[in-house]
């Protein structure tokens, strides 16, 4: 039984917050097929309880789906006492990410699914806990609000909790059995849908992807609109593992005194820039030039400290769960980016991960 998770202390990233541990490391729950993601895992009064969703909702949103029971443990209808005792504990927050709008199986950038969604459109961030909440309708979770390079913040926006379909019965294992819930204000589930809509208007930025130098014996002069420079493609020292770029017309040029000069010609080991973008002062051999993309681009990231502002409550024991995140409940979902790569064009790789990005 060491597979199972039927404690109700020690709900930790370090044993995957109790849920059966054959899931953690499992290639058929390795999240990449959204219909098999460890996320909707999740315990009642019957044990570890598998939620299939069949109408591509994946939350407390979904009106058509059915359970299978993949660990029965009987006395989880009781709040356990002492350490490593069976029964249901409070329901622990376990993973927070952003859902494919378009419900892409499987969730990978590399094979084609969305890795960023454009303006003014309807999205979701989904909270799962390893037990079946009720969330009341209003509840909301706050995404900041950056541009292409992480920076600049703007307004937040509010994802909020909306109610399940009302006049429909939801089948819910309490602790005196099977219930059916028409007329709650919310969603019962271990998987909650907050939804937002992405700006209208995005953010300017020149996103860094190379430097280079002056070419020896090359000094610009004043007014010049032509440098030769010693590399104008990427190598895979500058950016390993992700795609090479070359540079274009249209893109930026910074070096000195020159700030973001456009490039309107682009040679085998020189640049021109336009009569704009000189300077009146010399660029000297060896000076780095640093070259960018301008980009039309924000990127939303869940505001993981403030947590979710509303009402949860536990199932089992009707108390309020805790509403902060912890940086343990970040999860990147069918292999869609990293946090950290701030450096590819594609940055971030978004949907499924905490970031995502935004285009027109």
């Amino acid at each position: 039984m060491a597979l199972w998770g039927i404690s109700t202390t020690g709900e930790t990233s370090d044993n995957n917050y109790a849920i059966p541990k054959y899931t953690s490391g499992s290639t058929q729950f390795d999240g990449v097929d959204i219909n098999n993601s460890p996320h909707n895992f999740f315990a009642d009064n019957r044990g570890w309880v598998y939620r299939h969703y069949q109408d591509g909702k994946y939350s407390g949103l979904s009106t058509s789906y059915y359970d299978e029971l993949h660990v029965p443990v009987s006395g989880l209808n009781t709040a356990g006492a002492g350490a490593n005792s069976t029964g249901l504990g409070l329901a622990t927050p376990v993973a927070v990410f952003f859902a494919d709008p378009g419900s892409g199986n499987p969730i990978s950038v590399s094979a084609g699914s969305t890795n960023f969604i454009s303006t003014a459109t309807s999205a979701e961030v989904h909270l799962c806990f390893n037990e079946t909440v009720y969330c009341g309708a209003g509840a909301t979770i706050h995404i900041q609000t950056f541009d292409g390079n992480n920076a600049n913040a703007g307004d937040e926006i509010v994802a909020t909790a909306s109610s399940m379909t009302r006049s429909i019965d939801h089948p819910i294992y309490t602790n005196d059995g099977l219930v059916l819930e028409q007329n709650f204000n919310g969603q019962v589930s271990n998987r909650i849908a907050f939804t937002f809509t992405s700006p209208s208007t995005l953010q300017t930025a020149n996103i860094d992807f190379l430097t280079a130098a002056v070419s020896t014996g090359h000094t610009v002069s004043a007014a010049s609109t032509v440098i030769s420079v010693t590399n104008l493609t990427q190598t895979t020292a500058d950016l390993p593992g992700i795609d090479l770029r070359t540079v274009a017309v249209g893109d930026s040029v910074t070096a000195g005194a020159l700030t973001n000069g456009v490039i309107v010609s682009v040679g085998t080991t020189q640049i021109q820039i336009s009569t704009a973008s000189t300077i009146a002062t010399a660029i000297a051999a060896g000076t780095a030039v640093t070259f960018s993309t301008r980009t039309n681009r924000t990127n939303l990231a869940i505001d993981m400290g403030r947590g979710f502002i509303g009402v949860i409550t536990d199932l089992a024991t009707a108390a309020g769960v805790t509403s902060s995140f912890s940086s343990d409940i970040i999860r990147q979902i069918g292999g869609a980016g990293s946090v950290d790569n701030t450096t590819s064009d594609t940055f971030p790789l978004g949907v499924g991960t905490t970031i995502l990005s935004v285009r027109a």
